[in-house]
């Protein structure tokens, strides 16, 4: 028993991806075959990689898919290299020792694979493996890549046990690298992806599948009102948004009406969407149930459902309609457009709670944590794909209180401001 335990608390710093090839270099070592670097072994279990997606894809396999090859050899190298340069550290013959260097290891490697998939330049064998399990399954590139990942480790286990009769080269630290990685490197992306992006001249995913603003260049014979409305939770700004639509007789996209838009655009299903829709956990929560999502090419579903709520918005701003807008962010997507006016509906959090829990037939107590957390969720969510403070009235035409003002007074006023802020522009509106 005390064997068993001393094996399983022997740390081995390897990714699901690469776990395989270190087994095989652990076998190479122990044959004596010295000719098998790490650097040797990681390019040809990738290649091995590039062969299952050919048998998986086949006639869906594509010429260019070959470029993953180029991949490999690339990893191989840098892989040899590394090997090279670290050559004078000491073994970790310690668990502690082991600890350390897994502890540091992770963010070096993050680093690493962020730095080459960040600009999206040559796809990589993992995450070809990742798309082509998904284009088969219909599964999510994020559950692909779990799935792709277990196998992984599996398939070292069962080459390290039937070589060596224990688990050699796989353990518990591989586990953790798959937990951890993606989550690392996903704070780095953060920070670096954009101005890697600009040094290559390209686009990043998310702004790929937004679209362009192309609709901003021809604004001749259309003059028109895009409003955005974003509000509080108990504030009472849907139902105001609503009945100045109908004031200033121009449409009104809600829930109802943008919901089924968004799944036609996105592919995701309209119960996804009426649960995620501007709701989000917190960044941390976030970024680690999405970093399997990181080392691919493939969005998020919160990404996919953004990217498509961004398109429609601008297919609605290059129409010929007026139209008010309620949440999404549109007030940041709309944010060039001189057409735009953006109003943002708030009151003191007592008197939403009170309303609310009145509303609703609620206790105050259930209220005030509905409105809590709906609030973080909407902040999170607007942080997270804007880079702004929600609620930060500086990115506003217009802020109202609806405590002060009341239902009637607050549209009134809202009303009489859009209305004067429209006659500026010489928009022709309704009443």
């Amino acid at each position: 028993m005390g064997k068993t335990i001393s094996c399983l608390l022997l740390w081995i710093v390897v990714s699901p991806v690469t776990c395989l090839a270190n087994v095989v270099f652990q076998i190479m070592g122990d044959r004596k075959i010295t000719s098998m670097g790490l650097g040797v072994c990681t390019t040809g279990v990738y290649c091995l990689y590039i062969l299952a997606e050919l048998l998986i894809l086949r006639r869906d396999f594509k010429p260019e898919m070959l470029l993953q090859i180029v991949a490999s050899f690339f990893f191989g190298i840098l892989v040899s290299c590394a090997t090279g340069a670290f050559s004078f550290l000491p073994e970790p013959d310690t668990y502690l020792m082991r600890m350390v260097y897994l502890l540091c290891s992770i963010p070096l490697v993050a680093f690493g694979v962020m730095c080459y998939l960040a600009p999206q330049i040559l796809p990589t064998p993992g995450e070809g493996m990742s798309l082509a399990i998904s284009k088969k399954t219909g599964l999510t590139v994020g559950a692909s890549k779990t799935i792709f990942d277990c196998c992984c480790v599996a398939v070292s286990a069962l080459v390290s046990l039937l070589y060596f009769h224990r688990l050699v080269g796989v353990r518990e630290g591989t586990v953790i690298c798959a937990l951890t990685i993606g989550f690392v490197m996903k704070q780095f992306v953060k920070v670096c992806q954009q101005p890697l992006m600009r040094f290559v001249e390209r686009e990043t995913k998310l702004q790929q599948a937004m679209g362009d603003m192309s609709y901003l260049l021809d604004r001749t014979g259309r003059p028109k009102l895009m409003i955005s409305v974003s509000w509080e939770f108990g504030s009472g700004g849907y139902e105001i948004a609503r009945e100045l639509a109908k004031r200033l007789g121009i449409s009104f996209y809600g829930n109802d009406e943008l919901i089924p838009m968004e799944a036609a655009e996105s592919g995701l299903s309209e119960s996804f969407i009426h649960t995620h829709e501007h709701n989000m956990s917190g960044p941390l929560v976030h970024d680690f149930l999405s970093s399997p999502y990181t080392t691919t090419m493939e969005l998020t579903p919160l990404e996919t459902l953004f990217a498509a709520q961004t398109r429609i918005i601008r297919r609605i701003a290059a129409s010929d309609e007026s139209a008010l807008i309620v949440g999404r962010c549109s007030d940041y997507i709309l944010y060039e457009d001189p057409n735009s006016f953006r109003l943002f509906i708030h009151a003191p959090t007592d008197y939403r709670i009170a309303r609310k829990a009145e509303e609703d037939g609620i206790t105050p107590a259930r209220s005030e944590a509905e409105l809590k957390s709906t609030d973080a969720s909407r902040a999170n969510f607007y942080a997270h794909f804007t880079g702004r403070e929600w609620g930060n009235t500086k990115y506003y035409n217009l802020a109202v209180d609806t405590k002060t003002f009341g239902f009637e007074g607050s549209l009134n006023l809202i009303e009489d401001a859009v209305r004067e802020w429209a006659k500026a522009r010489e928009i022709d509106l309704a009443g």
